[in-house]
């Protein structure tokens, strides 16, 4: 889920009546309109369709001449998508032909779990083969997938195949430990020089989509030279709120913007599939496509996702399209989302994940009737966030159980929405199934990969006072002490607003909010953390400080929040004591880049240059791309009096960004003080033309004192 951010009302089962294009029974004007009002590039995605038969077509005609090669394998990952919101799953109004068309030709599971409705702990699942009690990777924020569980990424490089991900969301940069295992892993999100971190940080789909058929495009020679195939992994966050589709999703689906979204990744995907074929290579290519969670749209009260367990946020779609390799097929059984890594690897021919809990689905698909016995689900984000009482579920092929304080027992097949909780009328039901869920996590709450700092680390948070981050969280599957989140999920919905008000710069309204929800439920981690958010905007940083640190009590492994006390103090002018909150929070987490760069800042300030040079190069080495990283370091180069090794690092951040003035200036500073007028006077000119007010200023005063050329 995201941090912060603007909250959508969402749209309940009612929205289906609500006025949209998608309701016009004109025919005639709906195609005029639909092919006047798209983009040439989007009327390329018609076409995917008719190539994805014939491929299918001249595969089964021609069949075959010699061993086929190993397979490319594109997995494309659908955040915040809910199944029954795609064509293929029975939407009759949806607009998804792309992924209608590839389950036609390929295999489409019905019943699909995902393991858990946040972005991260379901991602690591569907790359690992594993459950989150197994991973560890229990939440968004301050866990990371160990370095010694395998991935889909780590298997097929270690087997050749030449790996790239590219992914849309801060949440799933390289700080999660996902990036293991591929040559290339493209998290770079233009957070313009914030200091402030921000898990909403995004990419557009169609972007991200680009970045991805560009990297496919560059191994195409390679795979004609006989050279490895390829896995590429991407990830779509478009459907996560706030729903705002581009032109001319937005028009199309005024009233229904979430289903806007979703049409918008499926013209991503169509693209991205077109693209393949006119590079040759879909023929040779495996594609799958998976939904992380779904989104509740406002059933049980839930806004989005996060909090609750039903089949809103748990039905995902999951499509695996090989023709040659498996014919067209729907799958009723259950299935899970950690199947699908082992079922890719057989197909690709490769020997399943060492410690993935998941299955191969390739019986089922080629027409076998045994599927995984159950589906196992959880969330902790209530524990984490809230301190309310985490949720379990099991389901097998007719009955799901959910533990909590009230337990919840449902029919599926009679009540596939979950509204007749059947767990006081048949409890030797509920504790069979109980004691089956038991059975599957174990009674204790599993592994937990939360960041742990070492020894060195330990002994200089405690000198902060910090002797609690030494603890890990404070987790048990006994959740009858804590609130039940069914009970709280108007709290849940009150801080997500003011959630809201902190993303649109409204601190008081977000404070008052969370002073209420503080009024209600004291040990609130969330209300918490919005309380020191608004006083941090109104510039009450004292005040922030100490809510910050009351947050560190609740949620003690939070490298964020030490990250922002440090902000406070750099804007109290404690530069000493910001140096020791960031030092504590990459203690924390010492892949925090964001961190580590305002800690090279803070140390460039007080000539501190060598440390302030290994923080930047770290940095540098982590992302390749970042120019705030490169053009820091170029500072520090020309205050140590290297100039040559100053100017390559400021042209190397003016490539990555050309509109970082501040940096282009110092780069004509260092070239004019080293006789290299005539360049400097060209970047001069250009600031003069298009820089802000003072660098503009600067570079006029600066062209004026050099000689007449």
């Amino acid at each position: 889920m995201r941090s912060t951010g603007p909250l959508s009302s969402g749209s309940t089962g009612a929205r289906r009546q609500q006025s949209s294009p998608r309701h016009r029974t004109n025919s005639k004007a709906n195609g005029a309109r639909t092919l006047l009002g798209i983009p040439t590039k989007w009327l390329l995605v018609a076409a995917v369709p008719i190539i994805l038969g014939l491929v299918a077509t001249i595969r089964l005609v021609i069949g075959p001449s010699r061993p086929a090669p190993r397979p490319n394998i594109l997995l494309i990952t659908l955040d915040t998508t809910r199944a029954d919101h795609i064509g293929a799953y029975g939407d009759a109004m949806a607009r998804t032909p792309t992924l209608d068309r590839l389950a036609s030709e390929g295999v489409l599971f019905e019943r699909a779990v995902s393991a858990a409705p946040i972005t991260l702990p379901a991602h690591v699942s569907l790359l690992t083969g594993r459950y989150p009690f197994s991973h560890g990777v229990r939440n968004n924020g301050n866990f990371r997938l160990a370095n010694d569980v395998p991935t889909l990424a780590t298997a097929l490089h270690d087997r050749g195949y030449r790996t790239a991900a590219f992914v849309s969301a801060f949440v799933l940069d390289r700080r999660s430990g996902l990036s293991r295992g591929f040559d290339e892993y493209d998290d770079h999100f233009d957070s313009r020089g914030a200091l402030e971190p921000d898990d909403e940080i995004e990419r557009r789909g169609d972007r991200t989509g680009q970045l991805a058929e560009n990297w496919v495009a560059r191994q195409v020679g390679d795979v004609a030279a006989g050279r490895p195939p390829f896995f590429v992994w991407l990830h779509l966050y478009d459907p996560h709120d706030p729903y705002t589709p581009p032109a001319p999703f937005a028009e199309l689906f005024r009233s229904l913007p979430y289903d806007g979204e979703i049409a918008f990744d499926d013209a991503v995907v169509g693209s991205f599939i077109e693209r393949l074929t006119r590079l040759g290579v879909l023929s040779t290519t495996i594609v799958a496509v998976v939904g992380d969670h779904g989104e509740s749209l406002n059933e049980h009260g839930e806004v989005t996702h996060a909090v609750f367990v039903y089949e809103s946020v748990l039905h995902v779609p999951m499509i695996v399209w090989s023709p040659g390799r498996l014919g067209p097929a729907r799958v009723a059984p259950p299935v899970r989302g950690i199947d699908l890594t082992p079922t890719l690897l057989e197909l690709g021919g490769l020997p399943p994940l060492a410690g993935a809990q998941g299955q191969s689905l390739l019986p089922l698909a080629r027409g076998g009737r045994q599927g995984p016995a159950s589906a196992y689900s959880e969330s902790y984000f209530p524990l984490f966030f809230m301190n309310w009482a985490p949720l379990r579920a099991i389901q097998d092929d007719r009955w799901k159980f959910i533990d909590a304080p009230a337990p919840e027992l449902y029919d599926l097949a009679i009540d596939p929405h979950e509204r007749s909780n059947l767990a006081a009328r048949q409890p030797a039901r509920a504790a069979a199934l109980k004691r089956a869920l038991d059975s599957v996590s174990g009674t204790g709450p599993g592994a937990m990969a939360t960041a742990i700092p070492d020894r060195d680390a330990i002994e200089k948070l405690a000198a902060l006072g910090y002797i609690g981050a030494t603890s890990g969280s404070r987790v048990e599957n006994g959740a009858a002490a804590r609130p039940d989140p069914k009970a709280m999920i108007g709290l849940f919905n009150r801080l997500r607003d003011a959630n809201g008000f902190i993303a649109h710069a409204r601190p008081a309204e977000a404070e008052a909010t969370a002073r209420d929800v503080l009024d209600a439920d004291r040990t609130n981690a969330f209300a918490t953390l919005i309380l020191a958010r608004a006083q941090t905007q109104q510039g009450r940083y004292l005040e922030a400080i100490e809510s910050y640190r009351t947050y560190l009590g609740l949620v003690p492994t939070s490298a964020d929040a030490h990250y922002w006390i440090a902000i406070c103090a750099v804007r109290l002018g404690q530069a000493d004591r910001a140096v020791d909150e960031v030092s504590a929070a990459l203690a924390m987490d010492s892949s925090y880049a964001r961190a580590r760069l305002l800690r090279a800042g803070l140390l460039t300030e007080r000539g501190r240059l060598d440390e302030a040079a290994s923080d930047y190069q770290q940095v540098i080495e982590q992302q390749p791309s970042n120019a705030d990283a490169h053009s820091g370091y170029a500072v520090v180069l020309a205050a140590r009096k290297e100039p040559g090794r100053a100017v390559e690092e400021f042209e190397r951040a003016l490539v990555l960004r050309p509109d970082l003035d501040e940096a282009r200036l110092a780069l004509a500073g260092v070239l004019q003080q080293t006789g290299r007028v005539d360049e400097a006077r060209a970047e001069y000119q250009r600031l003069a033309a298009t820089a802000a007010d003072e660098v503009r200023r600067t570079a006029h005063q600066r062209l004026a004192q050099l000689p007449k050329p």
